[in-house]
């Protein structure tokens, strides 16, 4: 993925933003420590815009090829392969800077699509049937 270090760096500062406002709780240089968080909020967000910079056009990309698997049901082969090429297309492995959900329901959950879920009596994977699409929220 061509955003993976990226994805990396954000996850790791958020890890550090953590550790700092723990670290407040048990010492007194509270400036400073707000100072470090702050310049670290910086940096990410300039790596989220980095992040998301593309979305706008992959979205139409993915949105292209979703319309044509509208009210289809889609079996674990064919969800795993719409998956990849949603990744690929984004070029990262999350939906959502910071999280560490990769999997096809964050997905459609970010890109606003419509959807749902039907059973298989013989099989523990269930069948998606995307209905629809609602505006894409960057």
């Amino acid at each position: 993925m061509k955003s993976s270090a990226i994805e990396k760096r954000i996850v790791k500062i958020d890890q550090e933003i953590q550790a700092m406002n723990i670290a407040k709780k048990y010492l007194k240089n509270h400036q400073e420590i707000e100072q470090v968080i702050l310049e670290l909020n910086r940096e990410r967000q300039l790596l989220v815009n980095d992040l998301y910079r593309d979305d706008k056009l992959s979205y139409q990309t993915v949105r292209d090829h979703l319309e044509t698997l509208v009210e289809k049901e889609l079996d674990a082969t064919q969800q795993k392969e719409l998956l990849d090429f949603i990744k690929e297309t984004f070029g990262r492995q999350a939906a959502t800077d910071g999280k560490t959900a990769t999997g096809l329901n964050a997905w459609l959950k970010k890109l606003n699509i419509k959807y749902q879920w039907k059973t298989v009596d013989e099989s523990d994977w269930a069948t998606l049937i995307i209905t629809g699409f609602d505006p894409f929220k960057n």
